[in-house]
Formats: C-alpha cells, sequence, structure tokens
C-alpha cells in the first residue's frame, strides 16, 4: 500500500467514523445525561437537582424546555387558574370545577409556553371519561400569570449549555474508535514493508 492509498483509506474510514462518534456524543451511552431543576411557584425559589432520576421529579408540573434532556419542575402550585380540556366530541370543555393546578402537579402533567396542557389518559378517565389528554390553562388573574412566567424564567437560567463538552466528547469517541485501525494499520505495513509508507521503489531490474 503506498502513501496516497493509506490516506485515501483512512479518508473513507475517518469520516463515518467522526460522524458516529458526534451522534454517539449527543447520546446516554456512558452516563445518564439531564439538568433537572425545580421551582417552587407560591415561594418564587428554584434549585438544581443534583444526582436525580427523571423518575423521582414525577409529582411536578413539568414545564417543557429544549432540549429535552432539560427538565423544569413547577410545585407547590396554588395559582387560581380555568382549565380546559378537549373531549371525544372534539369540544373544549371548562373543568375547573373538577381539575385545579394542585391536581396537575401532582398527577406530573405537562405544560408548554402557550400554556397548553398534556395528563396521562389515566389521569383523565379517572375524572371524566370522556376526557382526552390535551387541554390548556388559562390564569384568571393577570398578575398570577406574570409571577408564574417569572419563575419559570428563573428556573431556565439555571440550565447550562453543553453543547461544545458533548462535541469534545464526540471527538474523544473518535480517538477512541479510530486509533486501534491507526496502530493495526500501521504494524501491518510495518511488517510487509517496513516502517515507511510510501511508494515501494521497485528493485534494478524489475
Amino acid at each position: 500500500m503506498n502513501q496516497q492509498q493509506y490516506i485515501r483509506l483512512s479518508i473513507v474510514l475517518a469520516i463515518p467514523t467522526l460522524a458516529f462518534s458526534l451522534y454517539l456524543g449527543q447520546q446516554d451511552v456512558f452516563h445518564e445525561r439531564g439538568q433537572f431543576v425545580q421551582c417552587g411557584v407560591s415561594e418564587a425559589n428554584c434549585s438544581v437537582m443534583v444526582n436525580t432520576s427523571r423518575k423521582e421529579l414525577h409529582e411536578q408540573l413539568r414545564y417543557f424546555v429544549y432540549p429535552t434532556d432539560r427538565l423544569l419542575g413547577l410545585y407547590d402550585i396554588d395559582i387560581p387558574m380555568k382549565i380546559f380540556f378537549n373531549t371525544i366530541d372534539g369540544e373544549m370543555l371548562d373543568v375547573s370545577s373538577l381539575v385545579d393546578s394542585k391536581m396537575l402537579e401532582t398527577n406530573g402533567c405537562d405544560i408548554w409556553s402557550n400554556k397548553d396542557v398534556h395528563c396521562e389518559p389515566e389521569v383523565m378517565r379517572n375524572i371524566l371519561p370522556y376526557l382526552l389528554t390535551e387541554g390548556r390553562v388559562e390564569f384568571i388573574n393577570p398578575e398570577d400569570e406574570v409571577a408564574f412566567n417569572a419563575i419559570v424564567q428563573e428556573g431556565e437560567s439555571y440550565f447550562e449549555d453543553y453543547t461544545l463538552n458533548r462535541i469534545v466528547e464526540g471527538f474523544g469517541i473518535f480517538l477512541i474508535l479510530f486509533t486501534p485501525y491507526l496502530i493495526f494499520s500501521w504494524i501491518v505495513h510495518f511488517v510487509i514493508y517496513g516502517a515507511k509508507i510510501g511508494s515501494q521503489k521497485k528493485r534494478p531490474y524489475q
């Protein structure tokens, strides 16, 4: 194998290996990823959760944060609000007399920035059998909505951007995967041709 062939082969193998390594760097391959922040709405206080599994945060209203390895849990919610859920008839039903903010919290429902909510099917069936899982909330008092948005914004400020860390981890995986090839290919070439990787000189009269 001459030098040009070796370089071409290395490039052909390196590009997909690098792409695969960067992909693995974004996944939960070697350790569980996750940033967990919980905020007490009534106390307007947030704290970062350390060594906490996502399963341990089920009794909180989970505010959707991107990317999905981030979880913002809201608890101690005591805010008057109107709550609506879709029915199997395609209508939006006011269930405020049956569901309050505390119930959304204790059943681990999800809420988005536009105030849409989602609860598990079994939760809704226990309330009314014809309710679907999707709904929305409306704050009765504007100042409560302002306070709610403020505590959410504070909670989001605790999250850190680990993009660079993940890229570095991806390159580390690439070195782990690609280094054995470099070592093995050099050993094979050394056994056959000697230490130099390059064009092999023809012997006289060949």
